[in-house]
């Protein structure tokens, strides 16, 4: 197994825990495009999330879906930790697919929680130590102890949530989880494909099913999903680069400056150097 070099952090295929202090810019970003974020501060400290700030106090826990952008930078002096999970590395059971695939991780905002159980001590002995223990027995070890660490820390955050949340019925599980995972592969490729056929084709469905999975369980269109997305990235663009709007247009996959900003006017009803000076 592949595992870093610090003995906090360990870094397998669709697993990764990172201490603050060994966070370096960037390297977590690609995870957080496909993977499932939990962080756990022991102290106060300040992250940004698609560019919102959100304060973390001590022991609560932050989580956060496939696709957001996460900002760790005011955090590297702080005390805590970092996990990233993949779909395919966490789900073993319906009941896994249904947890992921909830208001837990999918909801409009990342879910915070005041986590009395797992305080620094507590997380260290049953999270960070079991899982190097079992980094060094194995795969097979491995991926079972990483399971049962994981599912103890979204259970009752899972629980809780849905008891305020309006859940899907158990026969649209699998719904949710092609959409999910088709606002997964938007994060990943919208700036090279914006047709649903292309999504469509990668979840073995007809563009019509799609979009109709798409309207029954968020009730917009796959079009407007990938839309809006591409109007998200270019706002990150926008409002926290230095990039010119004629490099940003590139960065995002347009042929010219012109239609980037036609694109933009239409679908924010504001220019581009509009919008960065707002």
């Amino acid at each position: 197994m592949t595992t870093s070099s610090k003995l906090d952090n360990i870094l397998i295929p669709g697993f990764r825990l990172t201490s603050f202090q060994d966070i370096s810019e960037g390297s977590f970003e690609e995870n957080a495009q496909e993977h499932f974020s939990v962080i756990k501060a022991f102290e106060p400290i300040d992250i940004l999330i698609d560019a919102e700030q959100y304060h973390l106090r001590n022991d609560q826990m932050i989580f956060i879906g496939p696709g957001r952008s996460i900002d760790m930078s005011n955090a590297k002096a702080g005390k805590g930790y970092m996990i990233c999970f993949s779909a395919l590395f966490y789900e073993r059971s319906m009941e896994d697919m249904v947890t992921i695939n909830s208001p837990l991780f999918f909801g409009d905002r990342p879910v915070l929680y005041d986590d009395t159980h797992f305080g620094e001590y507590i997380f260290k002995q049953q999270i960070v130590n079991r899982l190097n223990r079992a980094n060094r027995q194995g795969q097979h070890i491995f991926e079972l102890v990483a399971h049962h660490c994981i599912e103890s820390l979204l259970l009752d955050v899972y629980h809780e949530v849905s008891a305020v949340e309006k859940m899907p019925e158990p026969k649209k599980t699998t719904d949710i989880g092609l959409v999910n995972h088709f606002s997964i592969l938007i994060h990943k490729h919208c700036r090279e494909y914006t047709n649903v056929q292309f999504y469509a084709d990668q979840l073995h469905l007809t563009a019509r099913k799609l979009t109709d999975l798409c309207l029954a369980t968020t009730g917009k269109t796959a079009k407007s999903m990938i839309l809006a997305v591409l109007v998200q990235q270019a706002l990150r663009y926008l409002k926290h680069t230095n990039l010119s709007i004629s490099q940003i247009s590139y960065e995002m996959g347009f042929n010219d400056e012109s239609n980037f900003r036609t694109f933009v006017k239409k679908q924010t009803g504001s220019i581009p150097l509009a919008l960065r000076k707002n």
